[in-house]
């Protein structure tokens, strides 16, 4: 099981970093490349989230597409609709703001209650995007609202860096794919979240200085 977590980390990452890339470098190639972004991560996220539930014999493969489902829709959802205002005026979406919080729980408790009854695949696609929001509204609350160097930030980073102690552990001591594949995912957002707080100090230099 030990592959089975490095390569979730692994592909997942990867996908990470397209996605920011992506958008980045769209971003200032022009409004129409960055709409032809912001589109085509939409695409990629709906149809890897049927496929997904198309390929069931390999649970493996199954679940990963869902997680990068996940991201992908992140990337238009949590990202690309921050700047929709570029094209149309007052359109922008930031669901990382206070104002979603309401929006947030209801999905979160949603998830939670229906989850048993949902296909696994469903269930790491919805975690995969539930998951990113809920830590970055965490961050952006306290950047935005507190401050960078408010003292809650720090100690929020802790808890973060102590849930990727815990994910290593969960994910080691796993005998089942899917458990396996859910820690070691959880554990790569929780330790790019430390990150986050990291850059977002201005310690070391991060993705914001490329």
């Amino acid at each position: 099981m030990k592959n089975v977590g490095l390569k979730t980390v692994g592909f997942a990452l990867l996908f990470f970093g397209f996605t920011y890339m992506f958008l980045v470098f769209t971003s200032r190639a022009g409004n129409i490349p960055y709409l032809f972004a912001g589109l085509i991560l939409l695409f990629i996220g709906i149809i890897l989230f049927f496929i997904s539930q198309k390929n069931t014999e390999n649970s493996f493969l199954s679940n990963l597409l869902a997680i990068i489902s996940g991201v992908s829709l992140w990337g238009f959802f949590g990202e690309f609709l921050e700047n929709a205002d570029l094209y149309i005026k007052d359109a922008t979406i930031e669901i990382a703001h206070w104002n979603f919080l309401p929006i947030l729980f209801i999905m979160i408790v949603l998830f939670l209650n229906l989850r048993k009854h949902l296909p696994v695949s469903v269930q790491f696609s919805l975690s995969s995007f539930l998951l990113i929001w809920s830590m970055h509204y965490i961050m952006i609350y306290q950047f935005e609202v507190l401050s960078r160097t408010h003292f809650t930030t720090y100690i929020m980073c802790s808890v973060f860096l102590i849930l990727t102690g815990f994910s290593i552990y969960k994910t080691k001591k796993s005998k089942q794919i899917h458990s396996t594949m859910f820690w070691s995912y959880f554990g790569l957002l929780t330790v790019w979240s430390v990150l986050e707080y990291i850059w977002g100090w201005r310690l070391i230099p991060g993705p914001y200085s490329i």
